[in-house]
This record gives C-alpha cells, structure tokens and sequence, in this order.
C-alpha cells in the first residue's frame, strides 16, 4: 500500500515538475517572440549634440539598416562607423526602448573654410582638413579668402604660413566673436582683414599680437553689438585700436 502511494506521489512529482518545464519553455517561446515582434523595430533615430554636421550625414554615416531589431542593431558598430568622420571628436549610441536610437554626437570644432582645388574644404584649428565640399550651401564658420589650397584631401594637414597666421586668429576669438564673422582675408603676409556679417571690417594687420587682437576682437564686437554702434571699420594694428564711425 505504502509503496503504492509512493509511486503515485513520484508520478506526481515527475508531472508537476514537468508542467513546470512546459510552463517556462512557453514563457521563453514567448519572450522571443515578443521581442522580435514589430513592436521593437527602430522606428526614430535621435540626434543630439551637432552644430557643423548635420542630422542627414550623421545618419548617411552611422548607417543604420531600415526595418531593424533594436536588439539586434549592434551599436558598437555605429560608433565605430561615426568615429571613423574625423569631424566626430567622441559619440555615444544608446538604445531607448522600444524603438528608438540614441545618437549623442561631440564634434570636432571646425574653424573656417578654404578654396582648394575642387571646391573648398573644412579645417580645425590644426589645419587639419576635416571635410570637403564641392560648394558651400550652408556656412557656420568663417570662409578664409585670399589662398586657394591644391589637392588635398580629408585628414591631411595644411602648412600654410597665411594660413597658419589667421588659424592662431581664429582660434583665439570666443564662439560669440567667431560667429560673428563671415570672412577673413589675406591680403599679403602682413595684411589680415575680417569681415563680420554686418559688414564691418577689421584690420587685423600682420601676425603679431594675434591673441591680443583675437581678444580685441570681441570686446570690440561685444560693444558694438550692445549699444548698436554704426562702424565702417576697426583697426588693430595699433596698441589702443581705432574705431571709425560710418558717415551719416
């Protein structure tokens, strides 16, 4: 009897642990199913941090398949893909849940365009050539004229003594002043002219005193921009620079 009751208490044992098993394998049978569903297909790409690239070329780069798992997108693999744009300084790929993609982008600070041989290229404050273009659609950094570089290409470094001169000028300007200004040309060595945006020009003069004059530079756009001065003309190439008045 005893034994009797015993088998049936093993049966029982043997089908509880069994329903268990049957139980889990329809929870994970169903787990996967559910995160395959359309449910977790990507469906918005944010873009967070850019100022110079534009949302379109960080996609174009970043490359991210249509119609893709957010499980499966391997966001290593954008990272690695946006790091390789020597306009990107560090990026950040996060997955929010369900469908969307984060992108959080620190660029590269570009400092001015230049002519070159097809069309103009981008550079930093190294010289360092970060892009280029064969015209300029949209300009957020000052156009450098006066120079027109050869044949180079994305990554290489100009050397350029013109050149290098109004780098250490622009370089030194705050983001507020660099703004601010839409040109700046060689003229000679020792002859550097900005333009700003409202058409005031700027006598930067030869490569001495380049930071001092940076600084200058936007105090004295700070105070024309504050109490709505009409300026033709600022001239640093003295120590207390000179500022001429438009006529009436």
């Amino acid at each position: 009897m005893q034994t009797a009751e015993r088998l049936r208490e093993a049966r029982r044992r043997r089908s509880s642990i069994l329903a268990v098993w049957l139980a889990a394998l329809a929870l994970l049978i169903a787990f996967f199913l559910f995160i395959k569903s359309p449910y977790f297909t990507v469906g918005t790409v944010l873009v967070e941090g850019n100022k110079y690239i534009t949302v379109e070329e960080v996609l174009r780069v970043a490359d991210i398949p249509e119609k893709v798992n957010i499980f499966r997108l391997k966001t290593d693999n954008i990272r690695d893909r946006l790091m390789n744009d020597l306009r990107v300084a560090e990026v950040k790929v996060e997955r929010n849940f369900p469908a969307t993609i984060a992108i959080q982008i620190k660029e590269r600070q570009p400092l001015a365009f230049v002519a070159s041989q097809y069309g103009f290229v981008e550079i930093d404050r190294q010289g360092v050539v970060l892009a280029a273009l064969k015209n300029l659609k949209q300009v957020k950094v000052p156009v450098i004229t006066g120079v027109r570089l050869g044949n180079v290409y994305v990554g290489d470094q100009v050397n350029n003594p013109g050149l290098a001169s109004v780098l250490t000028y622009l370089a030194a300007l705050d983001e507020t002043a660099l703004n601010q200004l839409s040109e700046v040309n060689i003229k000679s060595p020792d002859e550097l002219v900005a333009y700003t945006t409202e058409s005031v020009y700027i006598r930067v003069g030869d490569s001495q005193r380049l930071t001092e004059k940076a600084r200058l530079t936007g105090e004295i756009l700070q105070e024309i921009l504050a109490k709505k001065m009409a300026v033709e003309y600022v001239d640093l190439n003295y120590t207390s620079p000179i500022i001429k008045i438009r006529d009436r």
